[in-house]
């Protein structure tokens, strides 16, 4: 039975080899064939271009010095002396030189290639040489190469039929080896009587495997202990793991994350935010590393303060804890808390070196179900807008948190406005009072929103101002509006606030865009809320670079809420644009048009142009020109519009 099926795989891997060795021979014999032609081809297309190339330099030379004929001798000379050049055009600044071709090119297998003709020493084309050349050779090459590969392929045959029939004998030792090693197992010894003594390698690889399962048993036993090892490893990474993504590295407290992991857990619960006031100063006075020490002694007098798991301490990141209830508590218990809290606070002592510090802390607290961290977070801001202590949050506090979602979203619409190109600038007239002609425009940023109504910047302006987009919303303004006039007799407006001015990049970009687009007799800077400047030399130095340039200054509201007219007066200032709330009213109250009257007066002595703002009616007009202003703004005139005429009364 062994015997017979011993035969059987003797056949059955003298079929495979054989089958495997002529599907090799077939295989390497096309593919040789196949790869073999396109290395011929590939080296006869070089060889007739490397005879091309040494004629090229001086058939150059022949062309450019106008010696045609000596260049056609060349062409002939060669198609002569070379069999496989079938034929050979000369093109010389696109007329036709030479053609010479042999009469027997039909039924030739043949291909053509072109080589570009330069000037002698320039790169400068002065015409082509197209050349037929044969691949007659190439057959004779390949027959005697077919027949060398049969050759060779046949003993390579012969040699792996001889092989097979060496190798099903030598496999046979190995079935008992490989039925031994079958079902082994490190429990079991390995026995091979019938090979063990031989003098061959089937003896030595018996021999080996008996010695080796001693060896297998020990690394088996080594093994198994070695996977107890690191399983108990793994355990130790996990919890390790888990620890610091729900442990804060410098207390040793649960963190942010697994403040919300607790809260989503449960139905019902209160929750106090503890943030320490003025922290960055003491990281400013002593250190961070004293910083750090203090924050880690007021986790632990926290702690012992409460020493319980209800509530439960947690530590949100910087100056900031969190206290977790685990029910819905009152609002009276929170408060009766968190005046106790805040007493024992305020007795907690710090020491470093020979000093003693104590921590004023800001709290807001918040009970319910869901989302009661963003409200003791609002609750925390209320506390600190007001400088209490502490706040809880009301349902009054709703308007807040609507207010800080509305804000969200616009911050969110605002990113959105400046992928789309939808901050646009508006641009509303400014009328001389004489000619009643507009003189210029002052450029109003808008957005266009996603249903593609205009929005004020009353709706988003001050949003932006506590975002990272509002210098993004500034340089837009400046580099649209800065291109919008580039081709006009306009002059025009930019607003510009005090931070503005104050920022080293917003005043880049202003400079690049003003010599970009030679706008710089054109362009005025309208300062807003120039009420709040409160470094005069720094404002003074740039009004002075900019005017240099070319550029003009204007003071945006002034005359209501100043206390500053001196120092205002003394800036390099070209334009005053009168404030609005004294315009809109100046027909009925006298007031009004006493102070519009000084201002334009004073400005006037000063060399001031005056504008005024705000200009709705016919009225409001005739009263303001009548005071000797040189300008005004408003509706009367018309509303900002996106485009406008750029041809102005200059």
């Amino acid at each position: 039975m062994l015997l017979n099926i011993s035969k059987s795989l003797s056949r059955r891997i003298l079929t495979y080899f054989f089958i495997v060795s002529i599907s090799l021979i077939l295989l390497i014999f096309y593919t040789f064939e196949a790869v073999g032609k396109e290395a011929f081809k590939s080296l006869e297309k070089s060889k007739a271009e490397v005879v091309i190339d040494t004629i090229i330099p001086t058939v150059s030379m022949d062309l450019y010095l106008g010696m045609d004929d000596q260049a056609k001798q060349l062409i002939e000379n060669i198609l002569k002396a070379n069999k496989n050049i079938l034929g050979i055009t000369l093109i010389h600044n696109k007329k036709v030189v030479a053609t010479y071709m042999k009469q027997n090119i039909r039924n030739k297998d043949y291909f053509v290639f072109t080589k570009t003709i330069t000037k002698p020493n320039s790169k400068e084309k002065i015409g082509n040489i197209y050349v037929v050349y044969s691949y007659e050779h190439y057959e004779e090459i390949i027959d005697k190469y077919k027949k060398i590969l049969l050759m060779f392929l046949g003993g390579i045959a012969l040699l792996l039929f001889l092989f097979s029939v060496y190798l099903e004998q030598l496999l046979s030792p190995f079935k008992a080896i490989v039925a031994a090693l079958a079902d082994y197992s490190p429990k079991k010894d390995l026995h091979f009587p019938d090979f063990i003594h031989r003098e061959d390698e089937i003896g030595s690889i018996a021999r080996v495997l008996e010695s080796m399962q001693n060896r297998i048993k020990k690394y088996a036993l080594k093994q198994e202990n070695m996977n107890k090892i690191l399983e108990e490893k793994v355990q130790e990474k996990t919890k390790e793991l888990r620890n610091r993504l729900y442990i804060d590295s410098l207390t040793g407290l649960a963190n942010r994350l697994k403040l919300q992991e607790d809260l989503s857990q449960l139905p019902h619960a209160s929750i106090v935010i503890i943030n320490i006031d003025s922290f960055k100063e003491i990281n400013d006075l002593f250190g961070h590393k004293i910083g750090d020490k203090i924050l880690k002694d007021f986790a632990v007098k926290l702690k012992n303060l409460i020493n319980t798991n209800n509530p439960r301490l947690y530590r949100l990141g910087g100056d900031e804890f969190a206290l977790l209830f685990h029910n819905k508590m009152s609002r009276d218990d929170i408060k009766l808390f968190l005046d106790s809290l805040t007493k024992n606070i305020e007795k907690m002592v710090f020491v470093h070196g020979d000093k003693e510090l104590s921590l004023h802390v800001s709290m807001g607290a918040a009970a319910g179900e869901k989302g009661i961290l963003e409200k003791a977070d609002i609750a925390l801001k209320k506390a600190k807008k007001a400088r209490r202590v502490y706040a809880i949050y009301e349902y009054d506090d709703a308007k807040v948190e609507k207010e800080y979602e509305k804000n969200i979203e616009w911050i969110k619409k605002l990113k959105r406005s400046i992928e789309l190109d939808r901050v646009v600038p508006f641009f509303q007239p400014i009328v001389n009072t004489q000619t009643r002609k507009p003189k210029g425009y002052e450029c109003l940023i808008r957005i266009i929103d996603d249903n593609g109504s205009v929005v004020s910047p009353g709706v988003f302006l001050e949003i932006a101002k506590k975002s990272r987009y509002y210098n993004r919303l500034t340089g837009i303004m400046i580099e649209k509006s800065c291109q919008y006039f580039s081709q006009s007799t306009c002059s025009f407006s930019i607003n510009l606030s005090i931070l503005d001015i104050l920022d080293p990049n917003i005043v880049a970009h202003l400079k690049e865009s003003i010599q970009k687009y030679e706008v710089e007799n054109k362009i005025i800077l309208e300062i807003v809320e120039s009420e709040g400047i409160e470094n005069y030399e720094l404002v003074y130095n740039f009004f002075t670079e900019m005017k240099e340039i070319g550029c003009q200054i204007a003071i945006d509201d002034f005359g209501t809420g100043y206390s500053n007219f001196e120092h205002i007066l003394k800036l390099p200032i070209d334009y005053i644009k009168i404030d609005g709330s004294l315009i809109e009213n100046i027909c009925e109250n006298e007031d009004s048009e006493l102070i519009v009257s000084t201002i334009v007066d004073f400005a006037h002595k000063k060399g001031i142009k005056t504008v005024s703002e705000y200009v709705s009616n016919k009225e409001i007009f005739e009263k303001i020109r009548s005071l000797g202003v040189d300008y005004a703004q408003g509706f009367y005139f018309d509303k900002p519009k996106q485009y406008v005429e750029k041809d102005c009364d200059i």
